[in-house]
């Protein structure tokens, strides 16, 4: 089965996903990511079996992470000159890459693989087309973003199935953050 460790994010920033999402440049061609499904995520594991899923599961238990206020600070792209995906960063970032970095030290010890490429964001389209990459960049720069805080208080190791009409995320395991 395919899964990922992700930080799901809270009602009001789905809302301002949405928000974020209509006023993306209309001359591009997107799929756009469901707001409900956005999230961060902290570790991708390509196909695992259940005995993996339970490691992850017994690793996941032993995590001590404080919870903490975060917000949706800006809209980019990975690579302006191929324009692929467009994501949300959401600060505090180091909070994130602490959590992947526990995460990622204790499963390599547990014969999982290290993810060094860890980039912090959160998906909100996969782009098909865009006319003009530059002035693609600089709409983007333009969207208005209304900063509201809101709470990271757990991470969820999820199912991912992948059908026509998009992917498919179950919970298999959730621990709460102090």
């Amino acid at each position: 089965m395919r899964c990922f460790i992700a930080v799901e994010l809270p009602k009001e920033a789905v809302n301002e996903i949405a928000k974020i999402q209509q006023q993306l440049p209309k001359d591009s061609k997107f799929i756009l990511v469901k707001p409900e499904i956005a999230h961060l995520t902290i570790k991708f594991f390509r196909e695992i079996n259940d005995s993996q899923a339970e490691k992850i599961k017994e690793v996941m238990e032993k995590i001590s992470f404080p919870k903490f206020k975060a917000k949706i600070n800006s809209v980019g792209v990975f690579t302006p000159k191929f324009i692929k995906v467009v994501w949300l960063e959401i600060i505090p970032k180091e909070n994130f890459m602490k959590i992947h970095s526990i995460i990622d030290r204790m499963l390599s010890l547990e014969g999982f693989d290290e993810d060094k490429s860890f980039e912090s964001h959160a998906t909100i389209a996969r782009v098909r087309f865009v006319n003009d990459k530059k002035e693609f960049i600089e709409n983007l720069n333009k969207i208005n973003i209304e900063s509201k805080e809101f709470i990271i208080d757990k991470i969820t190791l999820k199912k991912s199935t992948l059908t026509e009409n998009g992917p498919i995320y179950d919970d298999i395991f959730k621990i709460n953050l102090q």
